[in-house]
Order: C-alpha cells, then structure tokens, then sequence
C-alpha cells in the first residue's frame, strides 16, 4: 500500500502534499508560528478529505537538519560496516538511530535519524489526526539515491487493512504542482 498523502515537517511550517500521477501537489501550508495551528491544520486535512474519500494514509517527511547523512566509497560495504560508520557520528547511540541506505556511483548512502525524532513525528500527525502510516525524507541531491526511507510508524495498523505492506517509493516526493 501506498501513501496518497504526505506530510512535510520543518521548523519553519507544515505542508500538505497529495499524490497524483507523476509526483505530487501541494495541498496546502500552515506556519508553526500560526497563532490558529491546530485549526489551520484541521482545514488542511478537510481539504485532504474532499481531494480523497478513501481517508489519509500519510508519509511522514522527516526534515534533514534532523538526518545523518553520509556516504561510503563503495557499493559492497556491509551492514555492520555502515552501522560502524554512525558511531559517534551523532549525539545519539547507533541503537538509537533508524537507519536507511541505497547504493549507486561506486558509493553507498546513509541516512540515519533519531529513533525519538520519528516518535515526535507520529505523535504529532496522530494528534492531528494525519492517518500516519510510515517516515521518509526527500535528501538533498547528491547525498543519497532515491528517497531516504525509515519504515512504518507505530499507527500504522489502525489505518490499514490487515495484511498491508507499505511500499517504498523508489523517487523522492516532488511537488509538481497545486491541488
């Protein structure tokens, strides 16, 4: 299964975007500073609803000032040599990071992100009721192959049917327009 909607998390706001053929559209944007946040938030999931009745399963876009990235020479480089290479990289132990990687032009691609950073996430989009149903990152070019990925969020059960896999998107999100 498949995202239909994305929500993208920074410090400076929140946008909404929704799939279509080709990438995606923009649905709209509140402000963090916004004194009306919860409400605005509630008019962008509205409008969410009325573009796609079969309800909001959401990717989660993780911002990348809260991403590890690195890259190792090589295409062979093991797992726990990529685990080995986090180590003290970050403020957090490797145990504490939820890792992704891909591989292409003779290297191999990290990006790691603080398993509470995920946390914070999914609580905010269950608390305004975002259908959550995994986390990404869109990397900046250069930094790694296709989207940065991290798996399935904790709500991801209660909004899908039972036997549901989450497929990963071999690109990263693309706004290709306005909704």
């Amino acid at each position: 299964m498949t995202p239909n909607f994305a929500l993208s998390l920074s410090f400076d706001g929140i946008r909404l975007l929704h799939r279509v053929s080709g990438g995606w559209h923009l649905v709209g944007e509140v402000a963090l500073d916004n004194p009306n946040l919860v409400q605005e938030l509630a008019v962008l999931r509205r409008t969410a609803l009325a573009l796609d009745s079969s309800g909001l399963r959401t990717k989660l876009l993780i911002p990348n000032d809260q991403i590890k990235y690195l890259a190792l020479d090589g295409t062979r480089v093991s797992e726990d040599t990529i685990y080995a290479s986090l180590d003290g990289q970050t403020p957090y132990a490797v145990d504490e990071l939820q890792i992704d990687y891909s591989r292409g032009g003779g290297r191999t691609y990290v990006a790691a992100v603080p398993k509470e950073t995920l946390a914070e996430a999914e609580a905010f989009a269950v608390d305004n009721r975002f259908g959550p149903i995994c986390f990404a990152a869109v990397p900046e070019p250069f930094t790694f192959v296709g989207e940065a990925f991290f798996g399935p969020t904790a709500a991801a059960l209660a909004h899908l049917p039972a036997g549901s896999v989450i497929e990963r998107d071999d690109a990263a999100v693309t706004v290709i327009g306005a909704a």
